[in-house]
């Protein structure tokens, strides 16, 4: 048998010690999972056969794709749709649909927890309304369901009539120079672009442009 034709090296990959990187001779033919590794039981002499290097070629594109995933879910909590939406340049519908899948097994991939942790932040920013959450939420790729229960859990121990008058006096600052008219038209479109009902912004607008 060749040595050409033979697996010569199987190292872990420096960046991500799950991985191993598979060569022959000094090329490097894919770079999968260790579990997928042992899974297979490969080792250094194994004939890289057709079929074998098929199936690493499968296992690359796939640990591909996990990385990806994972970094980006590092980098900010997301929807599977939003994920799914991220990684469809790099993967076809059915390998991206297989690695979300193995996430949400693994718990890396939580639609409720991830859409409760946005609301949450959302909030900690700035005041803002149940109507603008749900938007940010359903923006994200998120499922009512999963909205309903964050925003809920995202709004329970808030004064909403404090939020708005926060958010009131926040905004009135830069309209002080305005007449009264003009000010509280200002003023009620910039808090129903925050997701304010109707009844809190009245009260909010005769409150702050009286102080202000």
């Amino acid at each position: 048998m060749s040595e050409a034709n033979c697996i010569t090296s199987m190292t872990a990959d420096p960046k991500a010690p799950d991985l191993r990187r598979i060569r022959v001779g000094p090329a490097r033919i894919a770079t999968i999972r260790r579990q997928d590794a042992d899974s297979l039981g490969l080792a250094i002499g194994d004939e890289l056969t057709d079929s074998l290097r098929h199936t690493l070629r499968q296992l690359d594109t796939l640990a591909s794709l996990r990385l990806r995933a994972i970094r980006s879910l590092s980098r900010a909590a997301a929807s599977r749709r939003r994920l799914s939406h991220r990684l469809r340049t790099h993967g076809t519908p059915t390998d991206i649909d297989e690695v979300l899948d193995q996430l949400v097994q693994e718990g890396l991939l939580d639609d409720h927890a991830a859409a409760r942790q946005l609301a949450e932040e959302a909030v900690r920013r700035e005041p803002l309304g149940r109507r603008r959450l749900e938007a940010i939420l359903y923006s994200r790729g998120f499922e009512r369901a999963d909205i309903d229960v964050a925003v809920e859990h995202a709004l329970a121990d808030r004064d909403p009539r404090a939020d708005v008058l926060e958010a009131a006096h926040r905004a009135a600052r830069s309209l002080q120079h305005l007449p009264y008219d003009t000010a509280a038209r200002r003023l009620t479109g910039r808090l129903a672009r925050r997701g304010f009902d109707h009844e809190s912004i009245r009260h909010a607008i005769e409150v702050c442009l009286q102080a202000e």
